[in-house]
């Protein structure tokens, strides 16, 4: 059952929200259905998040898989002017079903708008609040939106009951109305709030005037509604029932009973747990929709057939009946006319030379002059085109039950697909990353950004940190490798080599060193200055010389999931179920990516194949040196699937 976010509801979201994305940029989005976006959103060093706007439900963070369908023109402009776009804050005026998301895209400033009332609509407006695109045209009495034109707000549905509570109870004497219908008359209040409010002033809905005390019972309910959905206090609950979540609100409703609510953390986790869930359901269903329809047709041929089968099984037995009872009776000396009347069946006697058998489907004309015995076997053979188009119908019945069984099987699968929470990614996916042979953890940057997040932010003393002697080398920590052995010193060397400025220039080698975490300096002697991401390096250097430039991409088992993840071949032959082998070669980097991924893909089978197949082709891209390269050969892994 989905729910549609009330004004409050939507207040708490915006609330939740602003402090959830700060710093986060947009860096996808896609449709979910006619009316339902998905916004990723990118953080430097926070997990990412997933925001869901949809027309008819509202407007929540998501923790779980919601698949997206291919690019249409809306979401094409939505991803023109908002892609790269900061987040700066969500706004919500006077608690109306309609909220504003602000963004700076390359220094401009982008309003994307997203309204739930009325059918719902999406617009992304300037700074100066113009629309540049929108999902629907209105062009009403009171206001007119299409591209090019000034950004015209909804005429108010209701006042704040944040702010309005004095005004709100002045009225109510004069406007004849039960309270409950009064109320949600002139507050921005749903229905069910509407009720909360009353329930807890213990003020009768149909009441139609208040005295003084009940008049100061409502104005602190008002009141104190704020603080139920605001509050430090408050506590976001899921009414559930039959164990299923059905609602969500930012408090415990006085409604509720012991068994049928649970509490979380957040309002939106409350939010996600229903609006995910009957989004989810509304997807499944219209997926299932060609298949069940195909289902029921077959249901109706098969009813069909069995009607038809079952009549000409009816007829056949007859016919055979009449046939043997005529040749019982080839020794009297009847006519065959008489015979017929005799044993009950029906016939009719041309102008010509024949008589015609009635009430079966095959036709059966029986000459006058046949004895009895040939009017036996004119009959047998009817029957035997009857029973030969038994066979047949048999068979197509044979063949409509199999293709039956296959789509409810396809449909048995469909229905046991458990819903699917998304990952949170460790700390270190955002960078390079890969285990040694060993199991010791090594990541690297991706630019000069990176490359000081992680020296500053992740570098501890037992680790060590390596470098190539090249220009445009990223730098590589080895977590715990104060105590590691030459092997995973040399698989970081060959990290380091793979991924620095060698492979796109085609060296075969290049010489790496490895320093302690106490010879890094992020400040120059004093009166000197040191560039953006560069670093000084004190005291002796330990120096790999030659490391081969070459790289592996492998398929690897993290928290139950496949993920890509690239390093040295050695390395991923330990630690992932399949791995490609790599050396430089001029080439798209995107063309390599297809190569690993449809040779990684046939390498796992079937089964694995299919899950692989799913991993976007941008991880493999990101797992890959800068670059083109050449796949040398693709092997199984030692980690077992």
């Amino acid at each position: 059952m989905a729910v549609e976010l009330s004004g409050i509801d939507l207040a708490r979201v915006v609330a939740e929200l602003n402090a959830a994305l700060n710093d986060y940029y947009v860096n996808s989005i896609g449709s979910v259905d006619d009316v339902t976006w998905l916004i990723r959103l990118h953080h430097s060093t926070n997990p990412e998040k997933r925001l869901i706007i949809s027309l008819n439900k509202g407007i929540w963070l998501t923790s779980y898989e919601v698949p997206t369908k291919p690019p249409d023109a809306f979401s094409a402009h939505l991803r023109e002017y908002l892609l790269r776009g900061r987040f700066l804050k969500v706004e919500q005026p006077d608690v109306e079903r309609l909220v504003k998301i602000w963004f700076t895209v390359d220094g401009l400033g982008r309003v994307l708008v997203a309204e739930f009332f009325g059918g719902g609509n999406l617009l992304v407006l300037d700074a100066e609040e113009r629309i540049l695109t929108l999902f629907r045209k209105i062009d009403v009495r009171h206001r007119r939106l299409a591209q090019g034109l000034q950004y015209v707000p909804p005429p108010p549905r209701g006042k704040n009951p944040f702010t309005a509570h004095e005004d709100i109870l002045k009225d109510v004497a004069s406007s004849d109305l039960e309270i409950a219908r009064y109320l949600g008359r002139e507050l921005a209040l749903s229905r069910k709030y509407v009720e909360e409010v009353l329930r807890r002033a213990d003020i009768d809905p149909k009441a139609r005037s208040l005295n003084k005390e009940q008049s100061v019972k409502l104005r602190d309910a008002l009141i104190n509604l704020k603080d139920l959905i605001f509050g430090a206090e408050s506590k976001p609950t899921i009414l559930l029932k039959d164990g299923k979540p059905i609602d969500a609100s930012p408090f415990k409703l006085t409604t509720y009973s012991v068994e049928d609510y649970r509490h979380t953390d957040s309002f939106i986790e409350a939010v996600d747990e229903v609006q995910t869930l009957s989004l989810l359901e509304e997807l499944k269903k219209k997926e299932e929709e060609p298949t069940q329809r195909r289902i029921e047709e077959l249901n109706r041929a098969l009813e069909a057939q069995a009607k038809s089968r079952l009549e000409l099984e009816k007829q056949a037995k007859k016919l055979r009946e009449i046939a043997t009872a005529l040749r019982s009776a080839a020794s009297e000396s009847k006519d065959l006319p008489t015979i017929l009347t005799t044993l009950g069946v029906e016939y009719t006697q041309s102008k010509g030379d024949y008589i015609e058998v009635k009430e079966f489907t095959e036709p059966i004309k029986i000459p006058k002059t046949s004895s009895t015995v040939s009017a036996a076997s004119v009959i047998f053979d009817a029957a035997k085109v009857l029973e030969s188009k038994i066979r047949a119908i048999k068979e197509a019945e044979k063949s409509l039950f199999e293709k039956k069984a296959l789509l409810l099987t396809k449909a048995a699968k469909e229905e046991t697909k458990p819903l699917k929470r998304i990952r949170v990614k460790k700390w270190f996916e955002r960078y390079r990353w890969f285990y040694t042979s060993k199991g010791l953890l090594a990541v690297g940057g991706r630019d000069a950004a990176s490359n000081t997040v992680i020296l500053r932010r992740y570098l501890q003393e037992d680790d060590i940190v390596f470098h190539a002697d090249i220009h445009g080398s990223p730098f590589f920590i080895l977590k715990g490798g104060a105590e590691a052995n030459e092997e995973s010193i040399r698989e970081c060397c060959e990290a380091v080599a793979a991924y620095s400025s060698a492979w796109k220039a085609e060296l075969t080698a290049v010489d790496v060193y490895w320093i302690k975490p106490n010879q890094i300096k992020f400040t120059g002697p004093s009166g000197t200055y040191l560039p953006k991401g560069a670093f000084l390096i004190e005291g002796a250097k330990n120096w790999v010389k030659n490391v081969k430039v070459y790289a592996g991409v492998g398929l690897t088992i993290l928290d139950e999931e496949i993920v890509v993840v690239g390093g040295p071949p050695s390395a991923l032959k330990a630690n992932s179920i399949a791995y490609a082998t790599l050396v430089p070669e001029k080439g798209k980097v995107s063309e390599t990516a297809k190569r690993v991924k449809s040779g990684l893909i046939a390498a796992v089978g079937r089964e694995l194949g299919l899950r692989v197949k799913e991993i976007p082709l941008d991880d493999f891209i990101r797992a890959l040196p800068n670059g083109g390269g050449k796949v040398t050969s693709i092997n199984l892994g030692e980690q077992k699937s």
